[in-house]
């Protein structure tokens, strides 16, 4: 099913919170925009890689194991 995520300018992810319509990602996105952000609406399916990350896909965070001594 198609649906709607937000992304902001310079992040790398899609926002978490999904939306049924572009409406009311733009509302949210209205609310929720910063002084000098910009953002974009976009439109994905079963595929979305927000809501169906791949099993193996590394984090964007790292790798936060740590060796200790």
């Amino acid at each position: 099913m198609n649906h709607y995520h937000i992304r902001w300018s310079g992040k790398v992810l899609l926002d978490w919170q999904r939306f049924d319509t572009p409406e009311e990602a733009k509302a949210r996105a209205r609310q929720l925009v910063r002084l000098g952000e910009t953002y974009t609406i976009e439109e994905h399916d079963e595929t979305c890689p927000r809501c169906n990350p791949t099993p193996d896909a590394k984090s964007v965070y790292g790798n936060f194991s740590e060796e200790r001594t």
